[in-house]
């Protein structure tokens, strides 16, 4: 084991994942990913139009409604951070899992977690704390016992 709990400070453009091996001690940190595509406009992100379909009751067109091209980058982030996050649980890299997110995108994490990370989940705070760079700073944003 090589910490007894990860915490993963992210939002939909960036994640930092820190070890901690005492319930109420420091973080250091371990890895940090980047996916700049959820920091795009939609419209980079799109590559056509929305398509068009005829309604039921005669000749009225309307655009096919699509997720937004940022949404769906959050989307892939997460779900690329979960399947770490799973991977690293299964070699035993760590016990615990704290998540501190934005709001939605901490509901993104949650759901792309399989039942084993979940399981591991003991804390998560919906807190953007990516934007803070020291992680004695980021500790001190978090409860006083991770676990």
């Amino acid at each position: 084991m090589d910490y007894k709990a990860w915490v993963v400070v992210a939002d939909s453009s960036q994640a930092r994942i820190f070890g901690a091996n005492a319930r109420g001690g420091g973080l250091t940190e371990l890895e940090k990913f980047e996916h700049p595509e959820s920091r795009m406009r939609d419209q980079d992100l799109k590559s056509d139009k929305a398509g068009r379909m005829y309604s039921m009751q005669g000749e009225f067109r309307t655009a096919v409604e699509q997720t937004p091209g940022r949404k769906l980058e959050a989307e892939r982030f997460a779900q690329k951070i979960a399947e770490h996050l799973e991977k690293s649980l299964h070699n035993n890299k760590y016990e615990r899992l704290v998540l501190a997110a934005s709001p939605s995108f901490l509901g993104m994490l949650r759901n792309n977690l399989n039942d084993n990370a979940r399981k591991a989940l003991s804390n998560e705070l919906d807190k953007d704390l990516c934007r803070i760079e020291k992680p004695e700073e980021i500790r001190k944003r978090l409860p006083e016992y991770l676990w």
